[in-house]
């Protein structure tokens, strides 16, 4: 008997349209199969969260395979980004959503993410001029732009591939999620509770750092040129857990910590 490569050369099985493949290339075969199979049914469930998820009246549905797309797109820059002493965890499988995708520049007075909500892709700058809230549950945010906002509320996953311009407060409440900050980032008040992850991987000016918790990650490294507020959030807030307490105080205030 030949060898494979004699097999896969007869002219008979070539004429009858039969293709001869070595174990290795049916073994890929069978596992492209089974990833096209599993990202049929993906598409199917993102397509009946986004059926019955909040719309944003400025983006449309998308398709995870756009989501996919557009963040291995940048993969080489995420890559590169995520070098350096700031603790950063981009897995680009995990920032895929059912999504809704708004196609250029985006400007709002306010953006609130809901509850069990869709992932929301901005390809471009998202701008809002007062608060960015996203709730407890809600989808993923992921700004290919420039984010800027007075407020920012996150208890969720937020990337941004551009510039990070918060004026007032950054807050961030997750033990799950992070947000990451690919170019440069600006804000006045950093607050982490829950440890919650804020990966700023470009050039950092802050006001103030505060970690209720204690121990926030990378806060060490933006303490060398931030100081430590030796204030404390507000307890006439709230809980400094209760992101719904925090996001409605912003609604009335700049300030979240207490007096001097």
């Amino acid at each position: 008997m030949g060898s494979f490569k004699d097999l896969a050369k007869l002219r008979g099985l070539a004429e009858a349209g039969l293709v001869v493949k070595s174990a290795t290339e049916q073994a890929q075969a069978r596992r492209d199969d089974e990833l096209r199979k599993r990202r049929e049914l993906e598409e199917a469930a993102a397509q009946r969260v986004l059926a019955e998820a909040p719309r944003y009246p400025w983006a449309r549905a998308g398709t995870l395979a756009e989501a996919r797309a557009l963040l291995v797109e940048h993969e080489m820059a995420l890559s590169i980004a995520g070098r350096g002493d700031v603790e950063a965890v981009i897995d680009l499988e995990a920032l895929v959503g059912p999504p809704q995708l708004a196609d250029g520049d985006i400007a709002l007075d306010e953006l609130i993410l809901p509850r069990e909500g869709s992932a929301l892709y901005i390809r471009g700058d998202l701008t809002v001029a007062r608060r960015v809230v996203q709730r407890f549950r809600a989808g993923t945010l992921v700004v290919l732009g420039s984010l800027r906002a007075h407020h920012v509320v996150t208890t969720g996953q937020i990337l941004v591939l551009g510039d990070l311009e918060v004026t007032g407060t950054l807050y961030g409440s997750s033990t799950n999620y992070a947000t990451t900050v690919v170019g440069a980032a600006r804000v006045g008040t950093l607050i982490s509770v829950k440890q919650h992850l804020f990966s700023l991987l470009g050039a950092t000016a802050i006001g103030a750092l505060v970690d209720p918790d204690g121990e926030a990650p990378n806060f060490e490294i933006y303490a060398r040129s931030a100081p430590r507020s030796p204030r404390v959030l507000d307890p006439a807030i709230g809980d400094a857990h209760d992101e719904a307490a925090i996001a409605t105080a912003l609604m009335t205030r700049d300030d979240l910590l207490a007096p001097a």
